[in-house]
């Protein structure tokens, strides 16, 4: 699993830093993404949809978790 943090970044960054960590790591299967924008609770779902990836997401904190799985 490779854990990204992307609390300091605001939309539309987390989402153009996933896409570069998926080729990046192209071998790996799961992405862990730390954020605090609460904008990319929609944009990283929509994204992972279009490209046939599973999503779960956690909110319960200020700090939000994103899990992205090939």
């Amino acid at each position: 699993m490779i854990e990204v943090d992307l609390t300091s970044y605001r939309c539309p960054m987390p989402l153009i830093k996933l896409k570069k960590a998926l080729v990046e790591y192209s071998s790996e299967n799961e992405f862990k993404l730390l954020l605090s924008d609460r904008g990319a609770l929609k944009d990283v779902p929509a994204f992972c949809q279009q490209m046939n990836l599973r999503c779960e997401t956690d909110d319960s904190s200020e700090i939000l978790v994103i899990w992205v799985r090939r």
